[in-house]
């Protein structure tokens, strides 16, 4: 009996995750928190989930930029703990630049974070949009807007996609295109931790109804 109610409960779980689709992304504030806008987008749920009390917070869309795939999001509801909110760097970075990809790929099945090493390849996107850092490092599908942290720990870049057009690179939204975001909608950040791990969430939507057709897929 016991071994039968542990075979439900985890078809439970599963059949739960399987009608959700989730990203990743990090608090600027205690109350704001940015992420890529393809994986909120045509949602008809969004909420943050906090895996350690195991809680989802609803969260609406404050502003978009679909061209730079950034989203500004804002809670709904007080969390039961205050957020951790790393660094953000204010400058760009240089070619060769060390930075770790952080995020949850299966949140519902495993709450330890995907790490993926990466570094800064080229300093614009194939097409020549210089919003965005060209990686060596491939991204996994879940990580996209998650924190991608330099060595010092400030917030290097925003995961956006896997590359198409060459092999094992992904493309980050650079830092300061973040801060150019937050800033044109008055938002200050407030960081209160040094501990990267901390920073890095779950955006958790149901069924998508939306599939890019871009020739670079986000993640």
């Amino acid at each position: 009996m016991i071994r039968l109610i542990g075979i439900i409960l985890a078809f439970a779980v599963m059949a739960f995750a399987e009608g959700f689709h989730n990203g990743t992304g990090f608090f600027v504030n205690s109350e704001y928190i940015v992420t890529a806008y393809h994986v909120v987008n045509d949602y008809d749920y969004n909420c943050y989930y906090d895996i350690q009390n195991d809680s989802c917070y609803k969260v609406h869309i404050v502003d978009y930029d679909k061209e730079r795939d950034i989203v500004l999001l804002k809670l709904d509801e007080e969390p039961v703990e205050m957020p951790r909110v790393c660094r953000i760097a204010h400058s760009e970075l240089p070619v060769g630049e060390k930075l770790t990809s952080y995020g949850y790929v299966e949140p519902f099945l495993d709450h330890d974070l995907t790490v993926i090493p990466m570094n800064i390849r080229v300093q614009y996107r194939y097409d020549g949009d210089y919003s965005y850092y060209r990686m060596t490092g491939t991204l996994q599908l879940g990580m996209s807007g998650g924190p991608n942290f330099t060595t010092d720990g400030r917030i290097g870049g925003m995961s956006k996609s896997i590359s198409t057009m060459e092999r094992n690179t992904s493309n980050l939204v650079k830092s300061t295109e973040v801060i150019r975001f937050l800033r044109k909608n008055g938002v200050q950040e407030y960081p209160n931790t040094k501990n990267v791990k901390k920073c890095v969430i779950s955006i958790v939507n149901s069924k998508k109804v939306f599939r890019s057709a871009h020739e670079e897929w986000g993640v």
